[in-house]
Protein backbone atom coordinates (compact mmCIF):
# COMPACT_ATOMS: atom_id res chain seq x y z
CA UNK A 1 0.00 0.00 0.00
CA UNK A 2 1.31 3.14 -1.14
CA UNK A 3 0.65 6.53 0.49
CA UNK A 4 0.11 9.55 -1.23
CA UNK A 5 0.59 12.66 0.43
CA UNK A 6 -0.40 15.63 -2.02
CA UNK A 7 0.31 19.10 -0.18
CA UNK A 8 0.07 21.75 -2.27
CA UNK A 9 0.71 24.55 0.25
CA UNK A 10 2.42 25.31 2.83
CA UNK A 11 -0.03 24.54 5.98
CA UNK A 12 -0.90 21.09 4.19
CA UNK A 13 2.50 20.45 4.18
CA UNK A 14 3.37 21.34 7.58
CA UNK A 15 0.47 19.59 8.44
CA UNK A 16 1.95 16.15 7.01
CA UNK A 17 4.79 16.85 8.50
CA UNK A 18 3.46 16.88 12.09
CA UNK A 19 1.23 14.18 11.47
CA UNK A 20 4.65 11.86 10.70
CA UNK A 21 7.92 13.78 11.78
CA UNK A 22 10.24 11.05 11.92
CA UNK A 23 9.25 9.87 8.14
CA UNK A 24 11.17 13.49 7.88
CA UNK A 25 14.01 13.38 10.47
CA UNK A 26 14.42 10.45 13.37
CA UNK A 27 15.64 13.06 15.72
CA UNK A 28 12.36 15.31 14.64
CA UNK A 29 11.91 18.48 17.07
CA UNK A 30 9.66 21.71 16.03
CA UNK A 31 12.94 23.39 15.30
CA UNK A 32 13.13 21.17 12.20
CA UNK A 33 9.37 22.42 11.39
CA UNK A 34 10.49 26.00 11.78
CA UNK A 35 13.34 25.48 9.44
CA UNK A 36 11.48 23.86 7.10
CA UNK A 37 8.85 26.59 7.39
CA UNK A 38 11.67 29.62 7.04
CA UNK A 39 12.77 27.57 3.96
CA UNK A 40 9.55 27.67 2.33
CA UNK A 41 8.83 30.85 3.13
CA UNK A 42 12.70 31.74 1.31
CA UNK A 43 12.19 29.66 -1.53
CA UNK A 44 8.34 31.69 -2.15
CA UNK A 45 10.14 34.78 -1.83
CA UNK A 46 12.78 34.38 -4.46
CA UNK A 47 10.31 33.40 -7.25
CA UNK A 48 7.98 36.51 -6.32
CA UNK A 49 5.30 34.83 -4.60
CA UNK A 50 3.41 35.57 -1.79
CA UNK A 51 3.67 34.70 2.02
CA UNK A 52 2.18 31.08 2.61
CA UNK A 53 3.16 31.51 6.28
CA UNK A 54 2.20 34.51 7.08
CA UNK A 55 -2.17 34.17 6.56
CA UNK A 56 -1.67 31.19 9.15
CA UNK A 57 0.30 33.16 11.62
CA UNK A 58 -1.89 35.97 11.23
CA UNK A 59 -4.81 33.95 12.07
CA UNK A 60 -2.84 32.36 15.34
CA UNK A 61 -2.05 35.37 16.44
CA UNK A 62 -6.06 36.73 16.30
CA UNK A 63 -6.62 33.69 18.95
CA UNK A 64 -3.69 34.15 20.55
CA UNK A 65 -2.72 37.97 20.77
CA UNK A 66 -0.35 37.50 23.68
CA UNK A 67 2.00 35.48 21.16
CA UNK A 68 2.56 38.34 18.79
CA UNK A 69 5.34 40.52 20.61
CA UNK A 70 6.96 37.36 22.22
CA UNK A 71 10.47 36.58 21.18
CA UNK A 72 9.04 32.58 20.86
CA UNK A 73 7.66 31.70 17.87
CA UNK A 74 4.10 30.27 17.75
CA UNK A 75 5.19 26.77 17.56
CA UNK A 76 7.20 27.23 20.65
CA UNK A 77 4.39 28.93 22.71
CA UNK A 78 2.06 25.39 21.70
CA UNK A 79 5.09 23.30 22.63
CA UNK A 80 5.16 25.08 25.93
CA UNK A 81 1.36 24.73 26.71
CA UNK A 82 1.90 20.47 26.63
CA UNK A 83 4.93 20.76 28.81
CA UNK A 84 7.87 20.00 25.97
CA UNK A 85 5.54 16.88 25.14
CA UNK A 86 6.26 16.87 20.87
CA UNK A 87 3.41 14.29 20.75
CA UNK A 88 0.65 16.38 22.03
CA UNK A 89 2.44 19.88 20.45
CA UNK A 90 2.06 18.25 17.00
CA UNK A 91 -1.38 17.26 17.89
CA UNK A 92 -2.31 20.67 18.60
CA UNK A 93 -0.57 22.42 15.59
CA UNK A 94 -2.67 19.63 13.61
CA UNK A 95 -5.99 20.84 15.19
CA UNK A 96 -5.08 24.40 14.68
CA UNK A 97 -4.02 23.34 10.54
CA UNK A 98 -7.36 21.69 10.23
CA UNK A 99 -9.49 24.55 12.39
CA UNK A 100 -7.61 27.41 10.09
CA UNK A 101 -8.58 25.31 6.33
CA UNK A 102 -11.67 24.79 7.99
CA UNK A 103 -12.39 28.59 8.27
CA UNK A 104 -10.69 31.76 6.30
CA UNK A 105 -7.79 29.52 5.36
CA UNK A 106 -9.82 27.51 2.95
CA UNK A 107 -9.96 29.84 0.25
CA UNK A 108 -6.15 30.72 0.80
CA UNK A 109 -5.30 27.17 0.68
CA UNK A 110 -7.28 27.01 -2.62
CA UNK A 111 -5.33 30.08 -4.26
CA UNK A 112 -2.04 28.64 -2.72
CA UNK A 113 -2.41 25.90 -4.99
CA UNK A 114 -2.61 27.94 -8.50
Amino acid sequence: MTIVLQAQSLVEHMRHICERPRMYTPEFTLTHLFVFIQGYEAALENAGLPSQHEPFREWIYSRQPEWRNSSLWWGGHILEQCASDLSRALDQIIMMIDAFLGSEGAAFARSARR
